[in-house]
């Protein structure tokens, strides 16, 4: 197997489920040493010893949780080069449904959580000579959802955050890259959480399956697998003349 990544430190945020547990997987197969921050103890510390990886509790939303958690990961494996910000939620509510609880605890997470991993990612890639950041934003960011304000909301300023740090490393010549991935449905444990949304409302599986599958021109939701391979392109060298990037991983829902 080509390892991309022999040698190279990553941090990855959200990395015990779903897109962060691919990613921070998918990195460690092709090489890294990966630190990856969850606010699940039990589920990081289980899922570090599957492979290799080193879990440090993070909640995305404290600025000094951060700093411990990137400072404990040099402090195993060396200077890091790639931060992943993978953290997020996703509940469903319209305008009309959505409390301003609601709104504030997913722009918390998904947009603040972004923001500090950024700022700490940029204070870190410069101790490291440079490197890239990748976040994962969503086709809802780009778009927006009738029954996901919030959300849409929160991935959106991810989009354009990533462009701006983008913008400023470019800059500033700093030799640290940042990008993003816009996923659309996938097949994880939050998309489930929206599968048994489904069936509790009246629908069947089968049923609630096809309508998301159909949001897609490709006809079916992806893989978590598919977003750590887009992930992975933009951090690898492969990526170098790439930055300030929207990467679309959602079956020609975009197009």
């Amino acid at each position: 197997m080509r390892c991309r990544f022999e040698g190279r430190t990553a941090f990855v945020s959200g990395g015990a489920s779903g897109i962060g547990a691919e990613t921070v997987a998918a990195l460690v197969g092709e090489g890294a040493r990966v630190g990856f921050g969850d606010r699940d103890s039990a589920k990081g510390e289980a899922f570090a010893r599957e492979t290799g990886a080193a879990f440090f509790p993070l909640d995305v939303r404290d600025e000094a949780a951060w700093r411990l958690a990137i400072a404990q990961t040099e402090q195993r494996f060396g200077p890091v080069s790639i931060i992943v910000n993978s953290a997020g939620i996703s509940q469903p509510a319209s305008i009309e449904q959505a409390s301003l609880e609601h709104w504030r605890e997913t722009m918390a997470i998904n947009a603040d959580g972004c923001f500090l991993g950024c700022k700490v990612g940029v204070e870190t890639l410069k101790r490291a000579g440079g490197g890239a950041i990748v976040n994962v934003a969503s086709m809802l960011g780009a778009r927006g959802g009738a029954t996901f304000p919030a959300y849409s909301a929160s991935k959106g300023a991810v989009r354009y955050l990533t462009r701006s740090v983008a913008l400023h490393c470019a800059q500033a010549g700093l030799n640290i890259r940042a990008n993003c991935v816009l996923p659309g449905a996938i097949d994880t444990p939050m998309y489930r959480s929206y599968i048994d949304r489904a069936v509790q409302a009246g629908a069947t599986q089968d049923a609630a399956e096809r309508q998301f599958a159909a949001m897609h021109p490709m006809g079916r939701v992806g893989k978590a697998s598919e977003v750590a391979a887009a992930i992975l392109f933009l951090a690898s060298d492969e990526g170098s003349f790439i930055t300030g990037a929207d990467l679309p991983v959602e079956g020609g829902a975009l197009a």
